[in-house]
């Protein structure tokens, strides 16, 4: 039997069962803004004491889900690259802004937290002004002192 002739019963049947199988416009599920949250008051610390404690911030903020700490963490403008352990840049996964950012702790890291710092983040910091760099085992990190607090600029790995 050639399509033209099956019966309409038939092509409904057909059409209602294709239509439930097509993918719906929002295969992802909406997600809330999340709320703000004053800053941390260590952010305004001598970089020594506000950047080793950004990091143990984020790590807890990462652990726990709470996007509103994180969205007092990150600049703006800040990004996080993924290397995929390649020194090839052309395969890495970069994240750029606060809001994408927030949305991969929220579909990445927050399904499958990091692990809890066995102790306080003691990176190697160098500081030159209003930004610094820290190494942390793998992560290298990058912190900008703005509107006189320090972000989480960039975290690279």
């Amino acid at each position: 039997m050639r399509f033209s002739q099956m019966p309409k019963r038939w092509l409904m049947l057909l059409a209602l069962l294709l239509a439930g199988c097509a993918r719906s416009p929002q295969s992802l599920p909406l997600i809330p803004p999340a709320a703000t949250a004053p800053s941390p008051a260590f952010v305004t610390a001598a970089p020594a004491l506000a950047l080793p404690q950004l990091i143990g911030a984020e790590r807890a903020a990462a652990r726990s889900g709470d996007l509103a700490l994180l969205a007092q963490l990150w600049a703006p403008d800040a990004r996080i690259i993924d290397s995929r352990g390649t020194p090839d840049p052309a395969d890495d996964y970069r994240w750029q802004g606060r809001a994408a950012l927030l949305d991969r702790y929220q579909v990445a890291v927050f399904p499958s937290p990091p692990p809890a710092f066995d102790t306080p983040p003691a990176p190697v910091l160098t500081v030159d002004g209003d930004s610094a760099h820290g190494q942390l085992a793998n992560d290298r990190w990058l912190f900008v002192y703005r509107a006189g607090r320090w972000w989480l600029q960039e975290l690279a790995y």
